[in-house]
């Protein structure tokens, strides 16, 4: 008994104790309630208030459109014959180099011969016997007489496309060749709604290009439009863009709506180095304001200037939408033209929309 007493009641006493140990532990670490979301402890468990309310605030807004862009080379200066004939001679070869009025090829084009009459030009006379001497022998065909033409460089810019061969044939019209201007432009498709927001608008944009250390200023852009405008396509048929990413599978630009019917534009300045296709972010200057009401993008609903935001109807428990003029629209903030008063409170968020800080809403970025 004694030996019980020494031996065997500290170590029941040593297993108890460690037992509520145990028991403490879970509960402290391990609360029952606890549940692993999918087997990953890293599901996040906050939800947002989807009646937060927020006031406007004044405030600079500075507005910019970035857009995706390749560059491309400029277009160049067919180079059409001048008349049909054969090409006897080629002065140079695709890469050249050529200045205004240098010679590029020459043709020979085939004249008409010249009729050629007889000596007297009476009919024979008649022999001693009276009878008709024999006439005489007609004079050889004349050969063949050609007129050469020098074909010569509209202007100056390096040789492309050249294919024919010497004694090959060709016709009036027809391009020989081109001559590449070896310049190049920054082309960014726009869809509907961002031409639209640069109508009247005096463009300064900047382009960032992975051999410039700075932003490359984009001087003299223009816009070009396409000649036909597609309908766009159903989701079930996805279609790409048509216009300038034709020309680099692969590049193309998220649209907000419709079909890219227009492009910016920008030539890249000389010293630059660039190739065909490389991507480029343009940054175009939609302008700046002072002191104006801004709210969260996450709170207006719409796209241009008509828009929507929301105010919490205690008597319904209802969010009620409030028509608002829109403005500029900078990270993360809307300019209110009108709509709204200085501390009127509005949703925060959009209503309806399930993931707020995660994906932009109330409309597109611009």
């Amino acid at each position: 008994m004694e030996s019980v007493r020494r031996y065997v009641f500290p170590i029941v006493w040593m297993l108890i104790f460690a037992v509520i140990a145990l028991a403490l532990a879970k509960l402290a670490f391990f609360p029952a309630n606890a549940e692993a979301g999918e087997g990953d402890e890293l599901y996040p468990t906050a939800e947002f208030d989807q009646y937060a309310t927020v006031v406007p605030e004044t405030g600079d807004i500075t507005s910019t459109m970035a857009l995706d862009a390749i560059v491309q080379p400029d277009a160049g200066t067919p180079v059409l014959a001048k008349a049909s004939g054969e090409i006897t001679k080629i002065w140079v070869k695709n890469g050249d180099t050529v200045a205004k009025g240098d010679r590029i090829l020459q043709v020979r084009v085939p004249q008409d011969p010249v009729a050629v009459e007889s000596a007297s030009g009476d009919p024979a006379a008649p022999g001693p016997d009276g009878e008709p001497l024999p006439a005489p022998a007609p004079d050889p065909a004349p050969a063949q007489e050609y007129l050469y033409l020098n074909l010569t460089a509209p202007e100056a810019g390096r040789i492309t496309g050249l294919t024919l061969a010497e004694w090959q044939s060709t016709t009036a019209g027809q391009t020989v060749a081109t001559l590449s201007p070896g310049t190049y432009s920054i082309v960014a498709g726009l869809s509907p709604e961002e031409q639209l927001q640069l109508l009247d608008l005096d463009i300064e944009a900047t382009a960032e290009l992975p051999t410039a250390a700075e932003p490359v200023p984009c001087t003299a852009p223009t816009i070009t439009e396409d000649a036909t405008v597609q309908e766009p396509t159903s989701p079930s048929e996805p279609e790409a863009p048509p216009g300038v990413f034709e020309e680099y599978p692969g590049m193309e630009q998220e649209q907000s709506s419709g079909t890219s019917a227009a492009q910016l534009r920008c030539p890249v300045p000389e010293g630059i180095k660039i190739v065909p296709g490389l991507s480029v972010k343009v940054s175009v200057d939609l302008g700046s304001a002072s002191g104006v009401m801004t709210v969260p993008t996450t709170a207006v609903e719409g796209n241009g200037t008509d828009g929507t935001v929301y105010v919490f109807d205690e008597a319904t428990g209802e969010p009620t939408p409030v028509p608002v003029t829109l403005g500029l629209r900078g990270e993360g903030v809307v300019e209110i033209v009108e709509g709204l008063e200085e501390g009127q409170e509005i949703l925060q968020f959009v209503p309806g929309v399930d993931n707020p800080e995660g994906a932009m809403v109330g409309g597109e970025m611009w």
